[in-house]
């Protein structure tokens, strides 16, 4: 670890580091898959497929309904809790927007409730120890934790996507997130899983690619943690966004920030 993670400052420098590094190695997502089966690539990360015109979509407003009369009935109802963290994550993709400029998506008030809503239903589930947790359901939560800034809440849940379902994309995204939150023995943990279960021919790419992720990260948590403290010392709060300490980020590995190069096999 290289932060104390009970400090708000340590919050702070991980929310930042956690969305520079989601813009900066978006192509990484590209690469690795978003770990399972129930998800794709960034158009399902960022839901820019599900609604470019946020116009509003009457047919969550009855699943919703449905689902959280369903887990008032029982709390205690695995089934719909899952169905409730589903719903809602859905409901949230589709109340994002795009930022005119760059792109990037934009999480509305709307979709925060939605994600936080659908983040809870998962966590009382959780909360229920099941037997076999869903590796589905977790692999959406992800996502759900990446919309809201939370690295460490990422890397839980993928770290059930990965167990359930090892392979190069899966720990691939559990050491970037890992990674994101400061993590970093974690992090180099996950690369050697991601590499260890990766396909033959992709392993070695896999291995550059993470490597350069795991260099770039630390230095932008030290980057971050500088600008934090300083802000303090200054009285300034959280500061000014950190700039991208890395310029370019191509060379050797194949460019993080560029084309991504031939996807493995999906998980």
């Amino acid at each position: 670890m290289l932060f104390d993670l009970r400090t708000g400052k340590r919050r702070r420098v991980v929310q930042v580091v956690f969305g520079t590094m989601a813009v900066l190695f978006g192509a990484s997502f590209l690469f690795f898959g978003i770990g399972s089966e129930a998800s794709g690539g960034l158009a399902d990360l960022f839901g820019f497929g599900t609604n470019s015109q946020n116009t509003g979509n009457p047919e969550f407003d009855q699943e919703i309904e449905d689902a959280e009369s369903a887990v008032e009935a029982d709390p205690k109802d695995e089934k719909a809790l899952l169905e409730l963290a589903e719903v809602r994550y859905q409901a949230g993709q589709f109340e994002l927007e795009a930022d005119p400029e760059t792109g990037q998506p934009v999480v509305t008030d709307e979709a925060k409730t939605n994600f936080e809503v659908a983040l809870d239903a998962w966590e009382q589930y959780l909360d229920l120890k099941p037997k076999k947790l869903d590796a589905g359901t977790a692999a959406i939560m992800a996502q759900a934790y990446v919309q809201l800034g939370d690295a460490e809440g990422a890397a839980d849940a993928q770290q059930i996507v990965a167990e359930d379902n090892p392979s190069g994309g899966t720990y691939g995204n559990l050491a970037f997130y890992l990674y994101a939150s400061g993590d970093v023995e974690g992090g180099d943990e996950a690369a050697q899983l991601a590499v260890d279960n990766a396909d033959p021919a992709q392993a070695e790419q896999i291995e550059k690619q993470l490597d350069a992720l795991a260099k770039q990260a630390v230095k932008l948590q030290e980057a971050a943690e500088k600008q934090a403290k300083k802000a303090d010392e200054q009285g300034s709060g959280a500061g000014a966004p950190i700039e991208d300490p890395f310029g370019s980020l191509g060379g050797e590995t194949g460019g993080l920030g560029g084309a991504p190069p031939v996807p493995p096999p999906a998980p």
